[in-house]
């Protein structure tokens, strides 16, 4: 990311370089971010079987299950392969959320 970020996988935080409060959108991002390593973190790996990211869906985004939001995520979860073998690495992992959130968009 450009602005000189910094990812500190150990503590889970993303710091802008003069590490001033972040604003609701970065916090927004860090959030996600750390949610994938955080599931990812379980198996001490850089990416998400299908069960792990069903598991995050199913804690995480609840509310956004209830409204139809998620369904073509879980779509794609099922499509990944064995769901305890396939590998969802970060980049496949983002663009999945940004596919939930686009499903959830305000008209």
């Amino acid at each position: 990311m450009g602005g000189g970020w910094n990812i500190y996988r150990e503590h889970q935080h993303i710091c802008p370089g003069d590490c001033q409060e972040l604003t609701n959108v970065e916090q927004a991002i860090e959030t996600v971010i750390n949610q994938f390593h955080c599931y990812a973190v379980k198996g001490q790996k850089e990416y998400l079987t299908p069960n792990e990211m069903r598991e995050l869906v199913v804690q995480k985004l609840p509310h956004l299950g209830k409204v139809r939001c998620v369904g073509p995520l879980d779509e794609k979860i099922e499509c990944m392969g064995d769901p305890d073998e396939a590998k969802l690495e970060f980049g496949e992992y983002w663009d999945m959320m940004g596919d939930a959130a686009k499903g959830c968009r305000r008209k």
